[in-house]
């Protein structure tokens, strides 16, 4: 009993990871980001979200525009609410948030034209101030608008009522599919070709760049007698198909900013400190590891231009991104821990 209790003991504290001693600032004279060892070089906070709203943004960068989408988590009560977030030359061209269309929800991207898609809406280029409401067609609108008047376990006397449905669906179908020049299958990380079938929850943008746009839910071009099966050569859409063509990956938002907008080059490590202990448990019911890892403070030498100045980044406080680059100046992403906000701050080039 006493050797398994010992044993139990070795084995616990072999995966327990101790506190690593904090250290004394090497550097006190270092000022902290957002600020640097030369005043006259300045950050701007452009933006902030609370922090828990990080991964909820898509990133994009045009020229010398930078583009933020907030996006609800799905199935979530607790925020329902999209944000779109433009910005040139260090100033916030568009902010706007909006209860989102679940149909359509978590998709942002440009078209060929330049203008800028977030969710039903539409901005346009050049400069977005101007936007249109895109609809959103879904054959499932029509079964909702007749709920109420179901016969709840007793199906068999709404046979009117579901020939009324097909009915109009049938007419709705129609309508939208006879006005279709051209359809956008607005590309993503799962969709990397056109498939040759519908596919349940993908964007279906119709007449894009046209007066008439909108988007079309994948149900629509389905045969109304099939469409809640997964029926490969549809019929409806096997027509279709020669009109629909993908989305340029390169113009959707990105959970990760692409790597020809990334400025590694600038920030470099000189120094670095423990500044303080995080607690962490990962492990399965075989083997658990637990305890303490330890955070640093980062010493920079930032390069700009000509000339090199000097910040630090304690990570307990604050955590930035590298430099992304447009044709105007820098933005870095910031997890202001101490705040509990998620910033955007600016550097004119």
């Amino acid at each position: 009993m006493r050797i398994s209790l010992v044993l139990s003991l070795f084995v616990l504290s072999s995966c327990y990871s101790p506190k690593t001693d904090v250290e004394e600032d090497k550097h006190p004279e270092i000022p902290e980001f957002p600020h640097f060892s030369d005043e006259t070089v300045v950050l701007e906070k452009v933006m902030e979200l609370p922090l828990s709203q990080k991964d909820n943004c898509r990133y994009l960068v045009k020229d010398n525009y930078f583009l933020v989408y907030n996006f609800p988590v799905t199935d979530s009560h607790q925020n329902n609410t999209n944000m779109i977030f433009i910005m040139t030359e260090g100033k916030l061209a568009i902010s706007e948030q909006w209860k989102n269309r679940p149909g359509i929800n978590n998709l942002a991207f440009v078209d060929e034209a330049g203008n800028v898609y977030a969710n039903n809406r539409k901005y346009l280029a050049p400069d977005f101030r101007y936007k249109k409401f895109l609809p959103f067609y879904d054959l499932n609108d029509i079964t909702k608008k007749y709920e109420h008047l179901f016969h709840t376990g007793e199906s068999e006397k709404d046979s009117a009522l579901f020939k009324k449905i097909g009915d109009e669906q049938s007419v709705l179908q129609k309508n939208v599919l006879d006005k279709a020049d051209q359809i956008v299958l607005v590309a993503d990380l799962m969709n990397t070709e056109i498939p040759d079938h519908a596919i349940y929850g993908a964007n279906y943008l119709f007449n894009p760049g046209q007066k008439n746009t909108y988007f079309v839910s994948y149900n629509l071009l389905q045969d109304l007698k099939t469409k809640d099966s997964t029926v490969e050569k549809d019929p409806v859409y096997t027509k279709i198909l020669p009109k629909i063509r993908l989305s340029p990956n390169e113009n959707n938002f990105s959970p990760e900013i692409r790597k020809e907008y990334r400025d590694t080059i600038s920030f470099n490590i000189k120094d670095k400190i423990v500044s303080g202990n995080r607690w962490f448990s990962t492990g399965n019911h075989f083997v658990a590891s637990f305890g303490y890892y330890p955070v640093y403070m980062y010493y920079y030498d930032v390069k700009l231009g000509n000339k090199t100045v000097s910040t630090k980044e304690d990570h307990t406080k604050i955590v930035a991104s590298d430099p992304i680059k447009t044709k105007t100046g820098k933005y870095f992403l910031v997890s202001n821990v101490r705040e509990g906000k998620f910033q955007i701050y600016y550097l004119k080039n």
